[in-house]
């Protein structure tokens, strides 16, 4: 470095301008001199302190992190290119120190030993995350194809290398298992145990990695072969050649439909009308079934109506003054039309009213009489049973008397139409 600095130093220049590294490390191509001496938490001073720090570098205008900086973030995020050189760098001194100890069987080459053991069980998976993460991000964010197949391929080759490593490893473990096993050392014992997990793991994880690159390099290459084709087809088209000497025009007319990632649309669509029918309820219930909606199963479907029904309802208009049990309601205010007309106690002359009849009578009075009701629109729900003793659940709408102040701003906005 220019200057004679200790480790307080930097960590007090790195933190105190961690706004700045955070945007040139995140920002890490085509940085200006002015375009950073603009931003707020930098002064020109503490510029030039990074530079004499050899923190951040210029060249040609442009402002760059210093690539040691940008390693030791991206070691600890675990992101970055992928370097199984490092790997291979561990495993040699592994054999060198191993070979120190068997000549001599002193104490701190196993220190060494155990070291390296543990920076290999640490590297391997931080590097098969970056080559993981890596191959996803060239699938998803390189633009040209060429060299999104170039790069697979040369993470194919990385993954190769790693699975190469983690074999050399392996054959290390198990030429100096009586070694280890010669030691008594417990601390090893657990190290060497747990590394051969994580290496069958890596494995496994490095197989799923090699089905990705043969996933997105047949797909890359199929849409490639769709993009030349499309491309040779717009040269033909230019050329007046698809229109005069091909038939292309009529073959597609021929093709009725395209489908599109292999999503169908429903053969036939269903009015809504129908589906407040009873047949349409059925049909919503066998959705709700199969989908398991619980909404669409609360209302049941209604049950059949006498065949003397019109006839039964004449009789009881005749016997029954509908006016004055309007007028009997209105003047009460405890219950609504339904609760009043459920427990209603009817003349002797009417005869017994069931359930059924009260009901119809509810659907006549809230229609005739709607001027003088007042309708909440929310539902109230009634428990009974029906012939079968079977206990259903009925939601019909509250209806209130109309108040007398209510009845008034009625007339009025009546006359007003």
């Amino acid at each position: 470095m220019a200057l004679q600095v200790n480790v307080n130093d930097i960590l007090n220049q790195l933190y105190q301008h961690r706004g700045v590294v955070e945007f040139l490390f995140a920002n890490r191509e085509n940085i200006t001199v002015n375009e950073l001496l603009s931003r707020e938490d930098i002064s020109p001073e503490g510029y030039q302190r990074l530079k004499a720090l050899e923190l951040v570098f210029e060249y040609e205008n442009i402002v760059s992190l210093n690539d040691a900086v940008i390693a030791m973030f991206e070691d600890f995020m675990e992101i970055g290119e992928v370097t199984p050189g490092l790997v291979n760098d561990y495993i040699n001194e592994l054999k060198r120190y191993i070979r120190f100890y068997q000549e001599v069987h002193e104490h701190r080459f196993l220190r060494h030993i155990k070291k390296y053991l543990k920076r290999i069980n640490i590297a391997l998976p931080r590097e098969i995350i970056k080559l993981q993460k890596n191959v996803d991000d060239t699938y998803k964010n390189e633009a040209n194809y060429r060299i999104k197949l170039h790069k697979l391929e040369d993470y194919r080759e990385k993954r190769d290398t790693i699975i190469e490593f983690i074999r050399k490893t392996e054959e290390i473990i198990n030429d100096t298992r009586q070694l280890f096993t010669y030691t008594n050392d417990t601390e090893l014992y657990g190290i060497v145990t747990n590394l051969k997990g994580t290496l069958i793991e890596n494995l496994d994880f490095l197989i799923e990695i090699q089905t990705d690159i043969t996933d997105y390099i047949n797909k890359i290459q199929f849409q490639l072969d769709v993009y030349l084709k499309a491309q040779r087809l717009k040269e033909i088209k230019d050329h007046g050649t698809l229109h005069y000497r091909t038939d292309f025009i009529e073959q597609v007319k021929q093709v009725k439909t395209l489908k599109h990632n292999n999503i169908k649309g429903p053969r036939t669509k269903i009015s809504i009308d129908f589906l407040f029918t009873d047949e349409g309820h059925v049909l919503c219930k066998r959705v709700a079934e199969k989908y398991k909606l619980s909404r669409l199963m609360m209302r049941g479907i209604a049950g059949k109506l006498p065949s003397n029904f019109k006839e039964q309802l004449i009789d009881q208009q005749i016997k029954l003054d509908v006016e004055k049990l309007v007028d009997k309601f209105l003047n009460q205010n405890k219950l609504n039309l339904f609760e009043y007309l459920i427990d209603y106690k009817f003349p002797k002359a009417v005869g017994n009213v069931s359930f059924e009849e009260r009901l119809s009578i509810f659907v006549e009075i809230a229609m005739e009489y709607q001027n003088s009701l007042d309708f909440k629109y929310r539902l109230g729900y009634h428990d009974y049973e029906d012939a079968n003793q079977t206990k259903k659940r009925l939601g019909y709408t509250i209806i209130l008397p109309l108040k007398k102040e209510e009845k008034k701003t009625k007339k009025i906005k009546e006359e007003k139409e």
